[in-house]
């Protein structure tokens, strides 16, 4: 999801703190481990040229402006490049992007998380974290199994993390940057007045987990060991706690404080209800320290949503005091067995988080479920009693504190119920088909997301795509502008009745086409939003800002009405967050391989007209690429047949000339004397109706010279193999079953009877036979003749020696003929044995 959009001025630079040394991620030892493969050897987040950066912004304002607009743009941006004080801006932020690298860090990573997330004052809740639902599990888990489960194996990721055995993140075999890895876990936003900060706690001393049910907290530890990491508890035994916390909570009537509610608030409001807290009651302090300080939360829920709708506002929000929002992810769990996760944006986006859900995920179908049930009472009563009881966090509560909280749920509700959320699944056709269409399934689907808008509001408005840019160290994402002048002409082109479908789809083809080209450029830091940033955060807070910064053509193509990002794993079944304007739309969207995924919120601005336009879209889309296929089929089909009805009128125009031409021919040989006439077969000469007259042979032409047959020629030369293979396979028959060595392939001479070779029915046909011997008697005279005519038609054998050796003979091997002769004791090839050869 998109940060949020600040004003331009110059306030924001001026509560920003200046640049310090934070810790550049791992030490220089962590680099030899897996984990940090190539970590060292990534390169810094580029800034791109200021020529490129002003030129790619305002061809990106362009569709969203009018002529005048566009051409006040234009002046503002060239006076910015011209002007003193844009080179000065552009040279200190080189500078200090050179500064950082030496320090091993980002130009921008120091700045993003205040500017992008900790001084953005509304609801982390609703406008900054997000939620992934997880596929059920098909053999319908209770809700403490489950939980066990999923706790079990996202402790076994948290070990994987600590000691670097993870396996990096890669993209075409290079590996992104691990840094935000080390947010995952133990890691807390704690809400300030004016800007929020982060909090990381040492792994190696907090291994307990926060579980909240009906809107209370305990904490367990995970070690029975606190000494030992491989101490771990087993599924079972965290099973074991999960269901003492069920039931210690179901069971206490006691009004507890549900300070969940007051991580839900707006983050000014957020820092006076946590300082209420604290001075309620000294241990209340204490007790929120262990919520801080815990590896991650876990939700229990006692609801059990069912509907798309249900199960993603329990993901994103639930009843709000059964939640931490300020943790680095929390784990939901509900009473049907269903789960899902929240997350905290400030310190990661969703890629770290995703691989852990997709890692709980997957492992969690390949191992079995925990159960406690079919032990005895003894082995249960054994093993729990090796476990500490769950400790529940018993806040105090006071008169201002519990108007923050009445204050905080009524702020909740309120924002509940002004919100419209709805998950769209679109079943038509997924990523495979788009495949099809030869186009980035990525960028097809933010034109459909760009004509859907359009069609439904009647304009298009700055629309802004996550772009990872971890390739680079600490990188974390750039804008990639959907909106464009193709995407544009596209909408307009699927809306004019004028525009026939061939034009509608080369209009989508240049649209997405674009798109994808700027995603590319996002992706490896040549976009423009970042380098802009980082120009207005350099400015010092005396400066005078930039008429290019004033333009209120930049607020409003930087102010994301439209803001996506797509997480495309089947592993998920609801993905979202909330919008981060109050006029716009937030678009969580996954593209699987037949079907599509959507989750449109909105402050009742229409999220489920906009849904319908969205599945309206992909529907004409399809339709539009289909029919054009249609229609380039047909086309080549006519047009082959117009070639071929053209080619046949060539021959027929030929074939005429040529009949012309014979006519012409034999008039002069009639007239020459030159004729010579062939009888019909029924003794009539040929009339003009069926012609038997031929022209005089032509002068004579030179002889050829006889083929050569040696070896090298019959492998070599196509056309003369293909002749002597059909004559050498029925001599080679004959010859090899008769018993006769010669085994010469070679040509008859010129003028001798040739033989004719057929094998039929697998023997050979009596005229191979005595065209065999007749040529065998002539081409040995002087030899003794054998008393015993040899065998003819001999069935060939089926042993594999035999076929091998048959083979050889038939290919002309020079090896197999040495042994054949030396098996008749004489190289001499026209004696013949007086007896057929056994088989070979």
């Amino acid at each position: 999801m998109p940060p949020h959009t600040s004003p331009p001025g110059s306030a924001l630079a001026a509560t920003l703190p200046p640049p310090t040394d934070l810790a550049c991620g791992f030490s220089e030892t962590d680099y030899g481990t897996i984990m940090h493969k190539g970590q060292n050897e990534l390169p810094s987040l580029p800034i791109p040229p200021l020529d490129q950066t002003l030129a790619r912004y305002i061809e990106s304002v362009r569709p969203l402006t009018t002529d005048q607009e566009y051409e006040r743009t234009v002046k503002a941006a060239q006076d910015f490049k011209n002007s003193e004080q844009g080179q000065s801006l552009d040279q200190r932020l080189r500078a200090r992007a050179l500064d950082c690298e030496q320090r091993g860090t980002s130009w921008l990573a120091e700045w993003w998380d205040d500017w992008a997330y900790f001084a953005h004052r509304d609801s982390s809740t609703f406008f900054v974290n997000y939620y992934f639902g997880f596929q059920d599990d098909p053999r319908v888990p209770t809700q403490t199994a489950r939980a066990a489960l999923l706790v079990s194996l996202a402790l076994e990721f948290r070990q994987l993390i600590a000691t670097c055995t993870l396996t990096p993140d890669m993209a075409r075999n290079a590996p992104f940057c691990m840094n935000m890895y080390r947010y995952l876990f133990n890691y807390s936003r704690i809400a300030g007045t004016a800007t929020d900060t982060a909090v990381g706690f040492p792994t190696e001393t907090n291994n307990h987990i926060c579980v909240v049910r009906n809107g209370k907290f305990y904490i367990f530890e995970t070690l029975h060991l606190p000494s030992k990491p491989s101490s771990v508890l087993s599924p079972r035994e965290i099973m074991i706690q999960l269901e003492r916390i069920k039931k210690m909570a179901d069971d206490d009537k006691s009004v507890a404080p549900p300070i969940g509610i007051l991580s839900t608030g707006q983050r000014d409001q957020a820092a006076q209800d946590r300082a209420t807290l604290f001075q309620a009651h000294t241990s209340n302090k204490a007790h929120m320290a262990k919520i801080e300080t815990s590896m991650f939360v876990l939700c229990l829920d006692a609801s059990s949503p069912s509907t798309s709708e249900e199960f993603s506002r329990a993901c994103w929000h639930g009843d709000g005091s059964s939640r931490w929002f300020d943790k680095c992810f929390q784990l939901i769990v509900f009473a049907n067995g269903r789960a899902g996760m929240n997350g905290e944006h400030s310190k990661m986006d969703a890629t770290p988080t995703s691989r852990l859900c997709r890692y709980l995920i997957d492992e969690a179908q390949a191992r079995p479920l925990p159960d406690f049930r079919n032990l005895n009472a003894e082995d249960l009563y054994e093993i729990a009693s090796a476990l500490d009881k769950p400790q529940p966090l018993n806040f105090v509560t006071s008169p201002a504190l519990d108007r923050a909280i009445t204050n905080a749920f009524t702020y909740f509700k309120a924002t509940v119920d002004a919100h419209e959320m709805v998950p769209t699944e679109f079943k038509g056709y997924g990523k495979g088909l788009i495949k099809s269409f030869k186009m980035s399934p990525d960028a097809y689907v933010q034109m459909a997301l760009q004509l859907a808008y359009y069609r439904k509001h009647g304009e298009l408005v700055a629309t802004y795509e996550s772009a990872a840019t971890r390739k680079y160290r600490h990188g974390r994402t750039e804008t990639a502008r959907s909106c464009s002048i193709e995407s544009k002409a596209f909408c307009e082109a699927m809306d004019d009745p004028d525009v026939g479908l061939k034009a509608r789809a080369a209009a989508c083809r240049a649209a997405v086409g674009r798109h994808a080209q700027y995603t590319a450029w996002a992706v490896d830091g040549q976009a423009v939003d970042r380098h802009l940033l980082g120009l207005r955060l350099i400015r010092s807070p005396d400066e005078e800002v930039p008429e290019l910064f004033k333009d209120p053509i930049y607020s409003r193509t930087s102010r994301w009405r439209l803001s996506t990002s797509q997480i495309s794993d089947d592993c998920f079944i609801a993905y979202g967050w909330g919008e981060v304007v109050p006029d716009g739309f937030g678009c969580a969207y996954m593209v699987k391989e037949s079907e599509l995924y959507f989750c449109i919120t909105s402050l009742h601005l229409g999220s489920r007209d906009l849904g319908q336009y969205i599945v309206d879209a992909l529907a004409d889309m399809r339709f539009t690429f289909e029919e054009v296929r249609k229609i380039e089929k047909a086309e080549a089909a006519q047009a082959a047949i117009v070639a071929a009805a053209a080619e046949a009128l060539s021959h027929a125009e030929r074939a005429s000339q040529m009949a012309r031409a014979s006519r012409g021919e034999l008039a002069d040989a009639l007239v020459n004397g030159n004729l010579q006439a062939i009888s019909a077969p029924d003794g009539h000469l040929g009339d003009s109706g069926s012609r038997l007259f031929v022209r005089s042979p032509s002068p004579g032409r030179p002889l050829q010279p006889v083929p050569r047959t040696s070896l090298f020629f019959q492998k070599h030369d196509p056309v003369l193999r293909t002749a002597l293979a059909r004559s050498a396979m029925a001599m080679a028959q004959e010859k090899y079953w008769s018993g006769i060595d010669d085994i010469a392939f070679d040509l008859l001479p010129p003028g001798s009877p040739k033989p004719i070779h057929a094998v039929v029915g697998g023997s050979l046909s009596s005229e191979v036979v005595a065209s065999s011997a007749a040529s065998t008697s002539s081409s040995s005279s002087g030899a003794k003749a054998t008393d015993k005519a040899p065998p003819t038609g001999r069935p060939r054998s089926d042993s594999g020696s035999q076929l091998r050796n048959f083979m050889a003979i038939l290919m002309g091997e020079d090896g197999m003929l040495s042994r054949l002769r030396s098996r008749h004791g004489s190289s001499n090839l026209s004696a013949k044995p007086t007896t057929p050869p056994s088989s070979p």
